[in-house]
């Protein structure tokens, strides 16, 4: 590496720490490197001694002087400079945090507004309950009179899952699903190809959720010739983008409205298909069982097993309560997975039931995307009043199912836009409503081409969705496990055993790849889809190395290195588009001295963050309680990390969720660049109180 410039430590402007701790002077805003002596008896030093001292006396003194530093590790680059990489010295000094700014955390928490169960339910309730009006078809058309086995099925496995979730959701609470549990226990690159299913998942709920409800409503109502469902269904994903536009938000109000309609609705379906039953008896249940013959090749077993793939569809919405559960109150996450459940439980399996009950396995595969209006009228006794109520329900139920899936998508590309991640101008706001406008209007530009891509086929779409939700349902499993592997101090509300999280990803998987065995179609659109949105993720989460790349290949071209002013041009533009890249500073909570705990944090960083600069932040609250060689290893470190400006911060303060937020307010560093090693179970505040603190070691 060539010459780089070392501004040599402040030696009038500093705070002495003596080598007993007893005593300090504060002078300035930096500590000093120098040790004080006390006055005691000692014997003569003998010459080895002495001369040692001098030989130390020499060193500090050549470090001190010397404003240059050579170094004979030889460049890779032949043609241009390298000494763009050295990132600058690292510096110490003391950081005063004001009463005023960490007041701020407590006012801040005082004005925000939590929400209770029944409220937190409806929101990721509203698409649970209203899969099973695009769900029990797929499901009937795969598994025929087998399809409330299979259903019940569906719900039992969800039990564990719903334990599993708990158990990630309670140590991790934080807004943002896998993604963040995987960011805390795992690799950025990891938690990003997590982040592609869940956008995937959100990009499909949108898509058949609006998809079915044009199904819904033109079997019910006579559409104009011009507008079809697939017309109609575009039209539903523009004006639902409009409304995210226009900076309306779900509120917790209007999904508790809308769930309750469709649970009165679905109430009232059931119960006029019991009254059905019981006045026309079990004629069509039997004669789906006994005239309804197996497809050629297939055992009932198989059939189950199909009926379950397709199932799964139905419990969409079951991960959902995660990205938000930073908004609940204290306690509340629980109780909510419990009434996602209780719910799953009590409508799914019985109303495939009733549907098997009441309407002949043909007609229903003839249905299969409105087939709950189709039980309606048979409950009915042939009128069309509780058709058409469904018909209205349906379409509300799912334009909300469209909003939701629209609101989770800009929550988590919002989260992966701050962590930088995605391109930053995702972040951009539109000036009159606020609105993250460009993440919109990609999703919907997005959706409408999924959409045209399937042709509007429910069942191609209904595939695809399957497959995303699976994968999105299946990282919980896998965050799950990794968290008892690196987090296993963090406390948690419930905990499943190691053998019931691999038997559920295993079930998990086996029912994603039964969907692509029943539909090879959805792995192509799928694979399609999942690769671009991969692609797109990870260039941006290397575009630090790809622009190293770009600098190294134009060093190998010896052509342009004729033309000097053209080399120096495009030299100093990758380097500021790499400079760019790497200006934004981590900070790492450093309790200990200990330097492979230091050394671990920093390899961390220069794995998973592009960082020119790391801030150690040691919290402290006299000066007996500073470790002893905690500058003396940090010297050495910056050292070793030249491509890294390593910084050492001592704040006379408590290490608290208040004192993190004043620090990342004064440093202007978002939490999100802030990390710490995983606390302890005598902790006394929740990780989910730091604000998005990420954990990066054990």
């Amino acid at each position: 590496m060539e010459n780089r410039k070392r501004t040599p430590p402040s030696t009038s402007n500093s705070v002495h720490i003596n080598s007993e701790k007893a005593t300090s002077t504060k002078v300035g805003s930096e500590f000093g490197t120098e040790k004080q002596t006390t006055k005691t008896q000692h014997p003569p030093p003998s010459f080895a001694e002495s001369e040692f001292q001098q030989i130390q006396r020499v060193q500090l003194t050549k470090s001190r002087r010397s404003l240059l530093k050579w170094s004979n590790v030889p460049s890779r680059y032949l043609n241009l400079s390298n000494s763009w990489e050295f990132a600058g010295w690292g510096s110490t000094y003391y950081m005063e945090l004001e009463s005023s700014d960490i007041d701020h955390y407590s006012e801040e928490l005082e004005k925000r507004s939590l929400i209770g169960k029944w409220r937190a339910t409806s929101i990721a309730g509203n698409d649970l309950i209203a899969s099973v009006l695009y769900s029990i078809g797929p499901c009937v058309v795969q598994s025929g009179k087998y399809a409330p086995i299979s259903m019940l099925l569906v719900a039992l496995l969800m039990y564990p899952m719903k334990r599993i979730i708990t158990e990630v959701a309670t140590a991790m609470p934080l807004n943002g699903g896998t993604y963040n549990a995987l960011l805390n226990s795992t690799t950025k690159s990891t938690a990003a190809i997590a982040a592609c299913l869940s956008i995937l998942d959100y990009l499909a709920t949108c898509v058949v959720s609006a998809s079915t409800a044009s199904a819904y409503l033109a079997a019910e109502v006579d559409l104009p010739s011009k507008l079809s469902p697939f017309l109609l269904t575009i039209i539903i994903l523009i004006a639902f983008s409009l409304i995210c536009l226009l900076g309306l938000k779900e509120s917790s109000s209007l999904t508790l409205s809308i769930f309750t309609l469709h649970s009165v609705t679905m109430f009232a379906v059931m119960i006029a298909s019991f009254v059905m039953w019981g006045k026309g008896g079990s004629q069509t249940l039997i004669d789906n069982w006994t005239l309804v013959p197996d497809p050629p090749g297939s055992t009932p077993v198989i059939m189950v097993l199909k009926g379950v793939c397709i199932g799964l569809l139905g419990v969409t919405g079951f991960e959902s309560a995660e990205n938000y559960i930073e908004d609940l109150k204290p306690g509340t996450f629980p109780k909510v997975m419990n009434n996602m459940f209780g719910f799953l439980l009590a409508l799914n399996a019985p109303m495939t039931l009733l549907v098997t009950v009441l309407v002949p396995v043909p007609v229903v595969m003839a249905n299969a995307a409105n087939v709950v209006s189709v039980l309606g009228e048979y409950a009915a006794g042939g009128a069309s009043w509780l058709r058409i109520w469904i018909m209205v329900d349906a379409v509300i139920v799912l334009c909300a199912g469209v909003l939701t899936g629209l609101i989770g998508a800009i929550g988590l590309v919002q989260r992966m836009a701050s962590d930088g991640i995605l391109p930053k101008f995702f972040l951009i706001r539109n000036r009159i409503t606020g609105s993250y406008q460009y993440i919109i209007l990609v999703f919907l530009v997005l959706s409408i081409t999924l959409f045209a891509i399937v042709g509007g086929d429910t069942t191609s779409l209904s595939g695809v969705f399957a497959v995303a939700f699976l994968g999105s349902l299946s990282t919980f499993a896998v965050a799950n496990i990794m968290i008892k592997y690196k987090r296993g101090r963090l406390p948690r509300k419930s905990k499943e055993s190691l053998l019931t999280d691999v038997l559920t990803l295993t079930a998990l998987l086996a029912s994603l790849i039964g969907n692509v065995i029943i539909d090879p179609e959805i792995a192509k659109y799928f694979v399609i889809y999942f690769i671009i949105v991969l692609l797109v993720v990870l260039a941006m989460l290397k575009r630090c190395w790809l622009w190293k790349l770009s600098y190294w290949l134009y060093d190998q071209m010896n052509l342009f290195h004729r033309f000097p002013l053209f080399s120096e041009k495009v030299e100093k533009f990758i380097q500021g588009h790499i400079k760019q890249i790497r200006k934004r500073p981590i900070v790492f909570f450093l309790k200990t001295d200990e330097p492979h705990v230091m050394n671990k944090a920093i390899q961390y960083i220069k794995k998973n963050e592009d960082a020119g600069c790391i801030k150690f932040i040691h919290f402290y609250q006299n000066l007996d309680s500073i470790p002893e060689d905690l500058e003396a290893n940090h010297r050495i470190l910056d050292a070793i990390y030249p491509k890294i400006q390593i910084d050492l911060i001592f704040v006379l303060e408590e290490f608290t969720p208040a004192t993190v937020d004043a620090v990342s307010r004064q440093l202007d560093i978002t939490k999100a660049q802030m990390f710490m090693a995983c606390p302890g179970t005598n902790f006394e505040y929740s990780f989910g109180d730091f604000g998005g603190v990420r954990i990066i070691m054990l």
